[in-house]
């Protein structure tokens, strides 16, 4: 997930937001999220996801400072060495115990949904010990359950006031404890740089990625000069979907899942649907499970139990596609 416009104002909203001293533990929020989500998820997997949260670390409150377009962020041990004006150009955020989980995006619980595809669309497979990669992370609480469900997950994200939220995190790392992963991130952007290809490596049972993969962010009809180049600027379908398919073990599956508002022509980053066509997929060597499928009916459930509906209206303001495909375990075995 590329942080725009709403980014700011999301730290503005992350700064004041201190902890209640009526609150039963820090990550409350979190808590009463899994609970409100129980209903929504139905596969083990998804339903393990939520028992987690439970057992996520409190790490403890820090401060940043950033500024937007471009995104910069430093720590605060960074920004005690830099000079008065270079100071001036920063603001200060400060990050509590629940914001280290879910950022500028609300719950990080909804990507259970990417569980719940899994087992719909690969039943037999399990993320204990599998490599994971979410591309557009956003984010720390997803990759960080994953990671006490057993997975070993790399996240990936250009912006640098994530890599200042969690630099040194006790939450990010080897997790070191009985039947556990671990959780890599790197700021970078994937596959336009060849220096973030190679950090990413490859060796992927799972690739996920969530409302970052939309056609109106990937495709514009030009470039937007205050933000970063969108994923696979200047490739062909062939070119960036060769790049997904070299990173992934056969068998491995995709899984991209968009949110948005309803489409609408004359706001071109709006349309949500998948980037690149069924038909290039196809070229590209994946077994299409799942194209463009309309989950918009999920969406407005999910919403609803999180409470969306308070300030926007879900039957009008919300909607949703995902797609689902698998690298085959040999190239004869494509779909027609």
């Amino acid at each position: 997930m590329l942080i725009q416009t709403l980014a700011a104002m999301a730290l503005v909203a992350v700064s004041s937001a201190v902890p209640s001293l009526t609150e039963d533990h820090p990550l409350q929020s979190h808590l009463d999220d899994a609970e409100k989500l129980r209903d929504i998820y139905t596969s083990p997997q998804a339903q393990q996801m939520l028992d987690e949260v439970q057992h996520l670390p409190v790490c403890e409150p820090r401060t940043i400072y950033a500024a937007f377009r471009p995104n910069r962020a430093v720590s605060a041990d960074q920004f005690e060495q830099l000079t008065e004006e270079e100071q001036q150009e920063l603001r200060e955020f400060n990050i509590n115990p629940s914001n280290y989980y879910a950022t500028f995006y609300g719950s990080p619980l909804v990507y259970a949904r990417t569980l719940d595809l899994l087992h719909q669309y690969a039943p037999d497979f399990t993320i204990n010990n599998a490599n994971i990669i979410d591309l557009g992370y956003g984010q720390l609480g997803q990759l960080r359950l994953w990671a006490q469900m057993g997975a070993h997950v790399t996240g990936v994200e250009i912006d640098p006031i994530l890599t200042a939220i969690y630099k040194d995190c006790e939450a990010v790392g080897d997790l070191n404890q009985p039947n556990t992963g671990s959780v890599t991130l790197i700021e970078g952007s994937w596959p336009n740089q060849e220096a973030t290809r190679k950090q990413v490596g490859d060796g992927y049972d799972l690739f996920i990625s969530r409302n970052l993969l939309k056609h109106g962010y990937v495709k514009p009809e030009k470039l937007n000069p205050n933000f970063p180049p969108p994923v696979g600027w200047e490739m062909t379908d062939a070119e960036m979907l060769g790049h997904l398919y070299d990173i992934l073990n056969p068998g491995a599956i995709v899984i991209i899942e968009s949110l948005g508002p309803k489409p609408d022509p004359s706001k071109p980053w709006s349309d949500i649907s998948n980037p690149w066509p069924e038909s290039a997929w196809t070229k590209a060597g994946f077994t299409v499970l799942a194209h463009d499928q309309d989950e918009s009916t999920y969406a407005r459930t999910m919403g609803a139990a999180l409470r969306w509906d308070e300030r926007m209206n879900l039957e009008t303001d919300l909607f949703g596609v995902y797609s689902v495909y698998q690298k085959p375990i040999s190239p004869d075995s494509t779909s027609d």
